[in-house]
């Protein structure tokens, strides 16, 4: 597509089970961000089914349209159907950008629309931004996240990019707005299909928790000694209603597995509350934590460059901090419960 017509910023939300996902807050900011520098529209894109009721929410975060792709045949997430009357859209109306969220659901849609299209597509990124030339710029890591490229596409348009959740944190715009909502029919199945939705199975929270949603984590490093010495860990995680995440450096060891990952290679993550235990602080696993509240740290090097961010520091050894520490939360167990 040509760069001569895009105008305009979309950011495609999600939600899920008749509520809007945090992501979705997310992109509008980011979106907002952008759309304000270059001078353009902002523009929520949603698909699913009876989605007129969540539109209420959005006044605060200031989008100027709401298109709500709406009907039977996008009820349940098929991705094929959900990127073909994506597609349409874009090709009728030709926007400037498109942003997704880098979940399982977004990747999927962003690559197929992105092949669809025949257009590049910035995947994980961990910042977008318009610089200092007025350019829309994507910013994500590269070489295993040892450098951070910025990518800008000079010609094809819409530029698509997918955002990673916890990277932005979403905020109210200052100003509300009631945005024009457009509703619009899905494409229409083609005739021979072959995929049907027959059951949704309730998804199982992870046995350490949900990362996403937890409002304390317990993060742990290779100071942790070995994975024999996650037991205390577990058991300061259940005290604090917590979920738990770990370094790069732990799940290479084989102490988590991947998907609890915390950093600019796993999981960017914004609890109220976080402890880094045994963690040193690189700038990889920092990425992952910098939009947490408040950030409580314990590590016996004095020098560990998590204490520079950290909001209470406490230079000593895991296993002589960690037993008072429990013995004290155990005595306060109803309130402990409740992550306070």
């Amino acid at each position: 597509m040509s760069s001569e017509t895009g105008r305009g910023v979309w950011v495609v939300g999600e939600q899920k089970a008749d509520q809007l996902k945090s992501v979705t807050f997310e992109l509008i900011t980011a979106g907002r961000r952008i759309a304000d520098a270059l001078k353009q529209e902002l523009t929520l894109v949603l698909i699913g089914h009876n989605l007129e009721h969540l539109t209420g929410a959005l006044a605060d975060y200031a989008p100027d349209k709401i298109l709500l792709i709406d009907g039977e045949d996008t009820k349940s997430f098929i991705p094929e159907i959900y990127a073909d009357s994506l597609g349409s859209l874009v090709l009728e109306r030709r926007p400037n950008a498109v942003l997704f969220a880098a979940t399982y659901s977004g990747r999927d849609i962003a690559s197929r629309l992105a092949a669809k299209l025949g257009l590049g597509l910035a995947a994980d990124c961990t910042d977008l931004l318009v610089d200092e030339k007025g350019r829309f710029v994507q910013v994500r890591p590269a070489f295993g996240g040892n450098l951070m490229a910025t990518i800008f596409q000079p010609s094809a348009r819409p530029q698509l990019a997918t955002l990673r959740p916890g990277m932005i944190k979403g905020g109210k715009a200052q100003t509300k707005k009631t945005p024009m909502i457009e509703k619009l029919q899905p494409q229409p199945r083609p005739t021979k299909w072959s995929k049907v939705i027959l059951k949704t199975v309730r998804e199982v929270a992870e046995e350490s928790g949900n990362l996403d949603e937890a409002d304390v984590v317990v993060g742990v490093g290779r100071g942790l000694g070995s994975k024999e010495n996650l037991r205390s860990v577990n058991h300061l995680a259940s005290l604090l209603d917590a979920a738990i995440g770990g370094s790069r450096g732990v799940v290479d060891a084989g102490w988590l597995p991947h998907n609890q990952q915390i950093g600019l290679t796993g999981r960017a993550i914004s609890p109220k509350i976080y402890f880094a235990l045994g963690i040193s602080g690189a700038i990889q696993h920092l990425v992952g934590v910098r939009t947490a509240k408040q950030i409580i740290a314990i590590n016996k090097d004095p020098d560990a460059p998590i204490f520079k961010v950290a909001t209470f520091g406490i230079v000593g050894d895991l296993f002589t901090v960690l037993p008072p520490l429990i013995k004290e939360l155990e005595t306060r167990k109803p309130t402990a419960q409740t992550g306070t």
